[in-house]
């Protein structure tokens, strides 16, 4: 199989990391980033185009770019057929979404969305307990998340990051929408939300 991976930020890494663990893959990564040395592995080839990179005929594409730019590349990657992993959060606007939604409904395509944390453990089985009915009635949920943001990225400035850059997508609704999609994912849609 052969993985194009579009953005080698801190993410981006880490799906690589996981992929020459897990798989057998061929890897192929689109960055303008200079330097980027992984690479020395025999596996992986680093292109600086998305056009070059589709040229390659990826059997299925992870998009770890930054929030901003999800959509437009993924329109383009949809285009070309290619099925899509897409990392949190879908993007930083609507613009876009309904072209993606046609394009992968046209060309059958398989999409997914990088919210991870509906496979853990603890959540499946949080879900299962309200499903069940397990813990009575729920008549209201309170989630707290914070994070240092220093710690969070230890291999990059997070002041340089998009996590802080309202433009590329980052702020705490998009940034931290793993809380806000297992929530809707346990409980169903809230009658209100206050903060």
């Amino acid at each position: 199989m052969k993985i194009l991976i579009i953005g080698f930020g801190s993410i981006g890494k880490r799906h690589v990391n996981n992929l020459i663990r897990n798989t057998d893959s061929e890897i192929i990564i689109c960055s303008k980033r200079k330097n980027v040395r992984f690479l020395d592995h025999k596996k992986i080839k680093v292109l600086n185009s998305l056009e070059k990179c589709l040229l390659e005929k990826p059997d299925v594409v992870f998009i770890t770019n930054e929030t901003a730019f999800h959509i437009p590349v993924a329109i383009k990657v949809a285009k070309a057929g290619l099925d899509l992993f897409i990392e949190k959060p879908l993007s930083n606007s609507t613009n876009g979404i309904k072209t993606l939604q046609k394009i992968v409904k046209q060309k059958k395509l398989v999409i997914q969305m990088g919210c991870n944390l509906r496979f853990h453990k603890c959540i499946i089985k949080m879900r299962q307990l309200v499903n069940q009915k397990k813990i009575g009635k729920i008549i209201s949920i309170q989630s707290e998340n914070g994070s240092y943001l220093p710690d969070w990225h230890p291999c990059e400035d997070y002041r340089k990051g998009y996590v802080s850059d309202r433009q590329l997508g980052g702020g705490i609704i998009l940034t931290m929408i793993h809380d806000i999609d297992y929530l809707y994912w346990i409980f169903g849609n809230p009658k209100s939300i206050f903060s």
